[in-house]
């Protein structure tokens, strides 16, 4: 079958690897739309990993597929369910992914964004795989630099923000892909805050592609003095990081085999140990209308002070 450029997009990641999104004329609103929120272009590149989307109006594997899809397991591919997506098909010897949507809620007003929001879970799982992490924070950048503000669902982290002066760049505010790079660095991507889009009917667009050097993490806390303090216990770096790891994962393990949620979560903690080592982290307090960003500054960027 000839591949419709106009239902094909990249998404290139800071680790070399390039997604290719594709699908039928029955998902190409859908995907269009996919790919409007993550800033995704019809660019075309050698993909190392395929995500073909399905249409489908029963739970049946598409019929154009069949050569795969015979039977659960056989052929080496398995089915999985996947939050409000039917279901997703993997094989550990084929770089391709199936994902199966259901015809009748592809214009839903929030399944819609239910179905992007669990597939984006496939490119959690590749990060796993390489030693990152996608996390629950903020992603702001100083001189190219970027830091994450990660805390507990109430703590102001989207306020804080919301709050960062015009020359700090704002790239998200709910969560980040943090991508292990070969030479043992990180750099984090960031990722639609899809709540606004479920909610708010969001018309924002995010940068997905774009990846920057990951410099610090804070962990948020109100206070009454704004301050920045190290966190010099690595057992408290590591279990922090972890939490804001597993408010991701959480959700993705109600929903998965005892056994697929054990391993992952060895990976977890394998991926958040490396990278408590390698990026410093920061207990971030701060008021209600101090300038807690200063302390960012003095920990992370030498002082480098208000700018006009």
């Amino acid at each position: 079958m000839a591949k419709n450029n106009d239902c094909t997009y990249s998404l290139e990641l800071a680790d070399g690897s390039v997604w290719e999104l594709t699908g039928g004329e029955e998902v190409s609103d859908w995907l269009g739309e996919l790919a409007r929120i993550m800033g995704l272009t019809r660019v075309l590149k050698n993909p190392t990993r395929v995500i073909h989307f399905h249409g489908v109006k029963e739970l049946a594997s598409p019929l154009h597929a069949k050569q795969y899809f015979i039977s659960p397991c056989e052929n080496g591919w398995q089915a999985f369910k996947n939050g409000g997506i039917h279901r997703v098909w993997r094989h550990d010897d084929v770089p391709e992914i199936h994902v199966e949507l259901h015809q009748n809620f592809l214009d839903h007003e929030e399944i819609r964004y239910i179905n992007m929001w669990s597939v984006l879970r496939e490119l959690h799982r590749h990060a796993l795989s390489r030693g990152g992490t996608p996390v629950h924070a903020t992603l702001a950048t100083l001189d190219g630099k970027g830091v994450l503000i990660a805390g507990a669902g109430g703590t102001g982290k989207s306020t804080c923000y919301s709050r960062l002066p015009v020359y700090w760049d704002r790239l998200c505010d709910d969560q980040a892909l943090v991508l292990h790079m070969e030479d043992g660095h990180f750099r984090v991507h960031p990722f639609p805050t899809w709540s606004d889009h479920l909610w708010r009917e969001s018309k924002k667009q995010w940068n997905v592609e774009k990846s920057v050097p990951l410099k610090a993490v804070f962990f948020l806390e109100q206070a009454q003095k704004d301050e920045a303090v190290p966190l010099k216990d690595p057992s408290e770096a590591v279990l922090k990081c972890l939490e804001a790891a597993k408010q991701v994962w959480q959700p993705v393990w109600s929903k998965v085999e005892r056994e697929e949620k054990k391993a992952q979560s060895a990976m977890l903690l394998e991926n958040v140990t490396r990278m408590a080592r390698v990026i410093p982290t920061y207990r971030l307090r701060a008021t209600l209308d101090g300038e807690f960003w200063k302390e960012m500054e003095k920990v992370c960027f030498q002082g480098c002070g208000v700018r006009s």
